[in-house]
């Protein structure tokens, strides 16, 4: 009796066993840098790129794209009426059967259209598709993008899976109080103030003097570790003291998102004992995203008059 128990639960766990598999003619999704599908941040580097596998051949590929505040810009790449994106539902790309979306998919290099249906495999750069979308686009800060992927092959089997972005935006570096870059007079009496603002954290911040007078390069020489131009305000720690009061540095610059700059340091000793002429400093700053931002800011310090 026991022996027959034993026997029903063993043949039961290999009937269960074999319905878990995989079937090998079923279509699948793949995303060979991101396995588990988590969110993906749209910065240098990232990989979209998925795989599409249907053994018995593609029937339909759909894309259905949720951009968030940019999702009707993907509806003038849409032939097909009911797919077109309205305030209660995403945007759908038929990359087979839609004309306007095949010619779109065959623009960033991906075999589209009715030459499609049939094939066992494409594969389809998701972060490409992303950008030509949102190419003319002022993308906010702090956008989620959003793919659901259905894949149907000639035997009416299905695959679905979502491929999530987040889009952060680039440092951004301005000018207290004025929205212009023009050269700023060392003779006047205010010292000019630099916001940097990175919402996807400070991992640099660099501060180069490009070209000055003799006197603007023998200071800055004399502020950093090894006599360079550049003023590392995360991983020098002269340059951090020789600047204290005007840059902040260290662990009060990385890891933050908001930072002043203040050139005061030029004001005084700038326009006593330095040359006349043009000073101009880059300000560089990337984030923990490897985005960049950067401007120049120019200072003249002009001839003495009698």
């Amino acid at each position: 009796m026991k022996r027959s128990v034993f026997f029903a639960m063993l043949a039961a766990a290999l009937l269960l066993s074999s319905c878990d598999q995989k079937d090998p003619q079923k279509p699948t999704i793949s995303w060979p840098s991101n396995e588990s599908f988590r969110q993906m941040e749209l910065a240098p580097g990232a990989d979209g790129a998925i795989s599409l596998s249907a053994p018995t051949g593609f029937q339909t590929i759909l894309l259905t794209l949720n951009l968030d505040n940019y999702t009707t810009v993907v509806n003038q790449f849409i032939d097909i009426t009911a797919n077109k994106s309205s305030s209660k539902k995403g945007a759908v790309l038929d990359i087979i059967d839609d004309a306007k979306a095949a010619d779109l998919m065959a623009s960033l290099g991906v075999s589209a259209g009715p030459n499609l249906r049939g094939r066992t495999m494409v594969s389809i750069n998701l972060v490409d598709l992303i950008d030509r979308l949102t190419k003319d686009q002022n993308v906010e800060n702090n956008q989620k993008f959003v793919i659901d992927i259905d894949v149907t092959d000639m035997a009416t089997k299905s695959a679905k899976a979502t491929a999530q972005f987040h889009f952060t935006s680039a440092p951004e570096i301005t000018w207290d109080g004025k929205t212009t870059f023009e050269p700023f007079d060392l003779s006047g009496n205010s010292a000019p103030k630099f916001k940097v603002n990175a919402p996807g954290k400070i991992a640099q911040l660099k501060i180069t003097l490009e070209d000055g007078v003799p006197e603007a390069k023998t200071f800055i020489k004399k502020t950093t570790t090894g006599g360079a131009l550049t003023i590392d305000l995360i991983n020098d720690a002269k340059a951090a003291e020789s600047f204290k009061g005007y840059f902040p540095a260290g662990k009060d610059v990385e890891g933050k998102t908001d930072v002043t700059l203040d050139f005061g340091f030029l004001f005084g000793l700038t326009a006593k004992n330095w040359s006349a002429g043009m000073n101009i400093f880059t300000i560089y700053c990337k984030d923990a995203n490897g985005k960049t931002g950067s401007i120049q800011a120019k200072f003249n310090n002009p001839e003495e008059t009698e």
